[in-house]
């Protein structure tokens, strides 16, 4: 059986490959999560389990990730993927989106990537960093995470953020970071669906981020691209 701590897109990819090839899924989430994403997982044969109550240290993602590890204690035969340490995380990203990225823009000035276990994070600021160096990084993060050192307060919205320092995290990478606040990304959001772009809250994040930064330290000749890593489908019964 594979198992894993997902909010969201993992979850469900997961259970796309675990259905196609035969395996057992069990997705450990959070109430968090939004209901359309955990029927999904459920529709294509995953098992869902909710975590509600947070740990001390690390809040919910904290008492996800304890709870697959005792799972893990328990049975030998389970397999996490571990997507908060797993190297192969990062170099996905490395391999396949940094470089796409740089195909369709080769002028390139800044990217803005949203960081949640910072495995595309990471990716893209590693290849950038060796075949483009001039293109500046920007992180974005939701207030309240603790990925950038910031203090912990409750977030509401799943994707981007962390109660815990993602491991994989390597700040020597980051020119800036941008921290949006849950108004704002609902405002991102909002803004996005009136022009016919339905989107998440992790992009809306990314946005939000993007539009604060280039409204201080941008200009009209810059080509700014910003990474989109969720839709909206999922959130049409928030608030």
């Amino acid at each position: 059986m594979l198992v894993e701590s997902s909010s969201g897109n993992l979850g469900v990819a997961l259970a796309m490959i675990a259905a196609d090839r035969g395996y057992r899924f069990n997705c450990v989430t959070d109430d968090r999560c939004n209901l359309a994403t955990r029927r999904m997982i459920q529709a294509l044969g995953g098992h869902v389990e909710v975590i509600t109550e947070p740990v001390d240290e690390g809040g919910l993602l904290g008492a996800r990730i304890a709870y697959v590890e005792a799972l893990c204690a328990a049975d030998e035969h389970l397999v996490w993927l571990d997507q908060y340490r797993n190297a192969a995380n990062w170099q996905a990203h490395g391999r396949t989106t940094a470089p796409e990225i740089l195909r369709q823009f080769p002028d390139l000035d800044v990217l803005f990537v949203g960081a949640g276990t910072t495995g595309t994070l990471m990716g893209c600021a590693r290849f950038l960093r060796d075949w483009s160096p001039h293109v500046h990084l920007v992180a974005v993060d939701a207030v309240g995470s603790m990925t950038f050192g910031g203090p912990a307060s409750p977030r509401s919205i799943p994707g981007l953020g962390s109660g815990v320092r993602p491991p994989m995290l390597d700040t020597a990478y980051v020119d800036d970071v941008v921290l949006v606040s849950e108004p704002d990304t609902m405002r991102a959001c909002r803004q996005l669906g009136r022009r016919g772009f339905l989107f998440g809250g992790s992009t809306g994040t990314v946005v939000a981020g993007a539009e604060h930064w280039l409204a201080e330290h941008g200009d009209p000749s810059l080509t700014a691209v910003g990474i989109a890593p969720d839709l909206g489908g999922g959130y049409i019964d928030k608030n």
